[in-house]
């Protein structure tokens, strides 16, 4: 590291002290992998220390190599990266022991808290009376196995509840997975087509329940099997506010999907590719409901100069058939969103978004633990990077019979710096500027993409 990443790095911890007193103990580990990208060595035994509670299958079967195999200093740096994209540790290390003449790959674990509740909070329209907030209740790695429960409710504008289950390694050997999903939404109509046919707001109940089969071909590749049933209930039986017509709309599923994944680091990758594709048929031609949904999302990451790091995204999703409910179009600005443009809905049959962002740390990886009274070090303990970053996105929502015009898309970029408290979650501070040349702030908690 040259003199001035040090000093720059000096001065970031400095703040941090200042700001925190004493509470805060830090330490900047060094890699611990002494072997250079470039150089190669022979894997001839792996230990893993400190997982109390996983097990050590979970680990292992995101090596992208076995034992035996002899590999570079930048193969298994790439690998640290994917154990601890696992979610599951607070310090991932790997370390080459020397034993008579063999090499033992040491990977030490540092386990993180797993049961931990968090607040939600949505802001629709930017209007407060029109807030949804709740918690959200989270416990993974319940069984060293990396499945995880999800529970959450919230209040407000779109009250709702939901219960979540993923187990991915239901079989090891068979590479095998379930999980199974059930929510209520009291959800207020977010379709302005359907309120100028209705002539007012109105509100969608609606219970939603899946379950999903997935089969994990190697450590990049893994399809879904996806059935379910939703029942969806509305004041009124317009065709289009319904898929049947009726008040009432029973819709059976099914689909399936697929994603390819070769990110280093996921929550905030500098190289590797993903692609997520999926198709879904929905009603079966029961109560004359029969349509498809289609979406794919492919992004890239590329490390640039130096530190210098870009992203870029595509992402399309479509919805077809006899008639398709507006509660289920393709919409940019509920969550799906163009900065520069947050509060601005579009809807339709189809949209499109694509985004590009550089990235430059200010500080790439920072171990730290705070020590706080009565509190366990785990849930005090994190990896810390701090990055600045650069955007552009531009999008479009559209229906089938529409011209896809670049002119009619709109756009934004600006500027940011992202605060990563791994491998929990990140936090956002970005300043958006659209092609009208009016600007807004956008706080966001969650990784851009």
């Amino acid at each position: 590291m040259n003199l001035f990443l040090q000093t720059k790095n000096i001065f970031v911890k400095t703040i941090f002290i200042i700001l925190f007193g004493n509470i805060i103990l830090f330490a900047v580990e060094p890699d611990s992998l002494l072997i250079r990208n470039n150089e190669t060595i022979r894997v001839d035994s792996i230990r893993i220390v400190g997982n109390e509670k996983t097990k050590d299958f979970i680990i292992l079967r995101e090596l992208t190599f076995q034992i035996g195999d002899s590999v570079s200093g930048k193969t298994l740096r790439f690998n640290r990266e994917r154990v601890f994209s696992l979610r599951l540790f607070n310090q991932v290390e790997f370390k080459i022991e020397k034993a008579t003449d063999k090499n033992i790959l040491v990977i030490q674990l540092t386990e993180s808290w797993y049961l931990y509740p968090l607040p939600l909070f949505r802001l629709q329209d930017g209007d407060f009376k029109k807030s949804t907030y709740g918690i959200n209740l989270s416990y993974r790695n319940f069984r060293g196995r990396n499945e995880s429960l999800r529970a959450a409710i919230g209040f407000g504008y779109d009250p709702f509840y939901s219960f979540n289950y993923e187990n991915p390694a239901l079989s090891y050997e068979g590479g095998i997975g379930l999980s199974f999903a059930f929510a209520y939404v009291n959800s207020t109509n977010k379709s302005e087509n359907a309120k100028s046919i209705i002539g007012e707001d109105f509100t969608n109940k609606m219970y939603l329940q899946s379950i999903s089969i997935s089969k994990r071909f190697n450590q990049f590749n893994i399809g879904f099997l996806t059935i379910g049933f939703n029942y969806i209930e509305t004041p009124y039986t317009q065709p289009g506010i319904t898929a049947s017509g009726r008040n009432i709309d029973r819709v059976p599923f099914a689909g399936l999907s697929y994603i390819y994944d070769s990110r280093d680091l996921k929550q905030f990758s500098v190289n590797g590719l993903y692609t997520f594709a999926s198709f879904y048929h929905y009603g079966f031609s029961i109560d004359d409901i029969s349509y498809n949904q289609f979406s794919i999302d492919f992004r890239e990451y590329r490390k640039l100069i130096d530190d210098f790091a870009a992203k870029w995204r595509v992402k399309y999703r479509t919805v077809f058939g006899s008639v398709v409910p507006f509660y289920d179009y393709s919409y940019l600005g509920y969550f799906d969103n163009v900065r520069g443009h947050l509060q601005d809905i579009r809807e339709g049959k189809s949209f499109i978004l694509t985004s590009l962002e550089l990235s430059h740390p200010l500080v790439k990886e920072w171990n730290f633990h705070i020590k706080i009274p009565f509190l366990p070090e785990k849930l005090t303990s994190a990896r810390i990077g701090i990055y600045l970053t650069s955007f552009f996105d531009t999008g479009d929502a559209f229906d089938r019979n529409d011209k896809l015009a670049i002119k009619n898309f709109y756009y934004g970029y600006g500027f940011g710096i992202t605060f990563l408290f791994l491998p929990y979650n990140a936090i956002r501070f970005e300043y958006a500027v659209n092609e009208n040349g009016i600007g807004e702030f956008v706080i966001g908690t969650g990784f851009s993409f």
